[in-house]
């Protein structure tokens, strides 16, 4: 039987592998290699006497528009370097997808990032190798071409590896980013620290190491810039933490064997991490970062919300700050793009492990935890940056101004021991458990209290005494004096929030709203406008087509914002604790067909506002317009009334229909309605509903009130100064809070 040799070709691998994020990641990676190559040759005890080298040419060609202005377009990029060279050994992993032969802990993907943005690589490398010095020149094509040169001699010579990358292939946005290094070196600058800071300070800690960059516009130097000893920066802070290996303890319950729990243990090898923190003048870094990387290299960026503002600066400066170790160098913890680590989720791991079956579970397996690491890295950057005050400045701002989003007090934003590294979600939850915390002392000081206050009540208040009303208040006061502030600013804003609505339908009666003004305008021009002014004002007081939402309604009665309630929705679709309130629309055509009624749309009528405070209870409320007349529609909630009582599912025995407009002509108001004699609007307590058949017999009552728009809005503003009186606050505190 014949074996299947199966092919990949490099457009395939870049298929298969994807395109990694960064755009600098062709450059990155032939960088990273150059070094792998000069440690080869540092292996090989070359002595003092060599001094590493590496160069970096990005070119450019340009040609003059129209207008006689360059436009560039980036041509190739050539990294040259004096390491091992490019031996028959790198020559055949170079050609094979995915190889780990290379040792340096390569992963072999990372060559596949070049041809992903550029479609043609030239090599040509000098390397000494069994005796002889060896010259390979060699082009790779992403289609599959390929040519290869290969000369050997005896005359001595230079070692040295020259790899250039041409017919670029990426998009518009990736060119962008390569075009910026012919407007200043500065930017190429920058990439190379972002990427290669730790490596360069680590190569010329132990060595020597110039690694020299330049742009070339149509042939001419355009830029240099080398990075010497000299000039590199160096770490002004350095912290060491530990990342645990986790083995799992799989427990069955004994009583059920279907419940299983998973428990971690600490076990052997530890690994250590370094965090070291560059402190770099301003014009040298764009952004501060945190950078994980792999090999020194930096492969991910790492979220660390304090420093992460692109343009903060820091006495002039900016910090980069590096996280290396072992366990970030090996192949199998970074992504095939190289440019992100992989490592499993203790929870997903968990839920794997329950999923399966204990026969599948192996005791001996071992796991390093991304979340263990993310927590090790946020404490050890958290003590890293610990002393830049300008960061603690602004981290202690930030969770003032998180403290007010959720109105938490000053007091317990200074308790909440929120750290450096702690997201918003777990400065949150740490704000109120602080606050949760303080409440229930509070609490129980207030209650001790109240019980000492009550005690006293029974012995020393007499509600016959002259000095009742004076004690009662005095005791009460002192009660109220231990309120929490927050609790009275929170109350505060509640009332604040009332004379808002109290103040919008006022302005909505007077067509003062933005909205009314602008139909009012349009009208003027000879536009045909619809002036919805019932539904302005029914939206102020309960959103239509809604239901069980917050609402307004306490400008009617302050209970009835505790009770189930809907807005503009028909009766044969209101539910009450999810039930119909009527029953079937069949049941209810067939019993009034039964009596000769012909009513096919009396289901479909929909009371404005429809509120169920309590058993055997039910409030109507009709909202109109305020230029129609109320008197002409006094029957219509007694409508409502006589289908619900005559059809619902559960008996209601009391309506409390309430009819608002502004409008009244009270010529027009029956006899039966009583007009308040300190108020303005008329009532009737008992009119009677009664059953749909012939017998007409009675089986509920309605209490129905006649109120005008203005008389609601001055008897809730009158409500709110009594409510705001009674908690102590003043004219004066609700403006500070308002202001606020």
């Amino acid at each position: 039987m014949k074996i299947l040799e199966q092919k990949i070709t490099i457009e395939n691998s870049c298929n298969l592998i994807g395109k990694a994020k960064d755009a600098f990641a062709p450059i990155k990676e032939v960088i990273a290699n150059s070094l792998d190559a000069i440690v080869e040759k540092q292996q090989q005890d070359y002595g003092d006497d060599f001094t590493p080298t590496i160069t970096v040419a990005v070119d450019f060609l340009a040609n003059k528009d129209l207008f006689r202005e360059e436009l560039p377009v980036l041509d190739s990029i050539t990294v040259e370097d004096n390491g091992v060279g490019f031996t028959s050994e790198n020559l055949a992993r170079f050609k094979e997808l995915a190889s780990y032969t290379k040792g340096l802990n390569n992963r072999g993907t990372g060559k596949i990032q070049i041809f992903c943005r550029f479609s043609t690589v030239a090599i040509n490398s000098t390397y000494y190798e069994n005796g002889k010095w060896n010259n390979l020149k060699a082009v790779w094509k992403k289609n599959g071409e390929y040519d290869e040169d290969f000369v050997e001699s005896d005359s001595p010579s230079q070692a040295k590896t020259v790899l250039r990358m041409s017919d670029f292939s990426g998009d518009d946005n990736e060119h962008d980013y390569f075009l910026r290094y012919s407007d200043s070196i500065d930017e190429l600058k920058r990439d190379i620290l972002k990427h290669f800071l730790l490596r360069l300070w680590l190569a010329n800690n132990e060595k020597r190491l110039s690694l020299t960059i330049m742009t070339f516009v149509n042939g001419n130097q355009k830029d240099k810039y080398s990075f010497e000893r000299e000039n590199i920066p160096k770490p002004d802070k350095e912290e060491a933490i530990e990342i645990l290996t986790q083995k799992a303890q799989y427990i069955v319950d004994p009583k059920d064997k279907s419940k299983v729990r998973i428990e971690w243990e600490s076990v052997e090898p530890k690994y250590k991490l370094l965090i070291h923190r560059f402190k770099m003048p301003r014009e040298d870094m764009d952004e501060n970062a945190v950078f994980l990387c792999s090999k020194n290299i930096m492969v991910q960026p790492f979220h660390f919300p304090v420093i992460k503002r692109k343009d903060a600066v820091f006495g002039g400066h900016r910090y980069l700050s590096s996280v290396s170790g072992e366990v970030f160098d090996k192949p199998e913890h970074v992504s095939q793009t190289v440019d992100k680590f992989i490592f499993p989720v203790k929870k997903d791991e968990e839920n794997r492990l329950k999923d399966g079956t204990q026969s599948l579970f192996n005791p001996e397996d071992k796991f390093i935890f991304w979340d263990d690491i993310k927590a090790k890295i946020s404490d050890g950057l958290a003590s890293v940056y610990g002393d830049v005050k300008e960061l603690k400045d602004k981290h202690e701002e930030n969770i003032i101004e998180l403290a007010k989003k959720y109105a938490i007090s000053i007091e317990d934003a200074e308790a909440a021991p929120i750290a450096f590294n702690d997201s918003v979600e777990d400065a949150t939850e740490k704000l109120f458990q602080t606050q949760a915390k303080r409440f229930a002392k509070e609490s129980m000081e207030i209650e001790k209290t109240y019980q000492e206050i009550k005690n006293l009540g029974t012995r020393d208040l007499n509600p016959t005494s002259e000095q009742y009303v004076a004690r009662l208040s005095e005791l009460a006061n002192k009660l109220l004096k231990m309120i929490p502030q927050q609790n009275k600013d929170e109350l505060a804003r509640y009332i604040i929030r009332r004379d808002m609505v109290v103040n919008l339908l006022r302005l909505a009666l007077n067509n003062n709203l933005a909205i009314q003004k602008e139909w009012l305008e349009e009208k003027a021009k000879g536009s045909k406008v619809r002036q919805d002014n019932e539904g302005i004002i029914h939206d102020i007081i309960f959103r239509r087509r809604v239901k069980g939402v917050p609402n307004d309604l306490w400008i009617l009665n302050e209970e009835f914002v505790h009770f189930d309630g809907c807005s503009d929705i028909e009766l044969d679709k209101i539910e009450i604790d999810g039930e119909k309130l009527l029953i079937s629309s069949a049941d209810v055509e067939a019993m009034l067909k039964s009596l000769r009624i012909q009513r096919e749309t009396y289901l479909k009528q929909r009371p404005d506002i429809f509120i169920f405070p309590e058993e055997g209870k039910c409030v109507l409320v009709e909202i109109k317009s305020p230029d129609v007349e109320l008197s002409t529609h006094l029957d219509q909630i007694q409508r409502y009334a006589r289908l619900i009582a005559n059809f619902t599912r559960k008996p209601i025995y009391q309506f409390y229909g309430f009819l608002i407009g502004e409008t009244i002509d009270r010529v027009n108001i029956p006899d039966r309605y009583t007009k308040v004699p300190h108020g303005n609007y008329w009532f009737y307590p008992n009119e009677p509903i009664k059953v749909i058949d012939e017998s007409e017999r009675i089986i509920a009552n309605l209490y129905q009130e006649i109120v005008p728009l203005s008389e609601i809005a001055n008897r809730a503003e009158i409500r709110n100064k009594s409510f705001a009186q009674k908690l102590g606050l003043t004219d004066d505190e609700l403006i500070q809070i308002k202001n606020d």
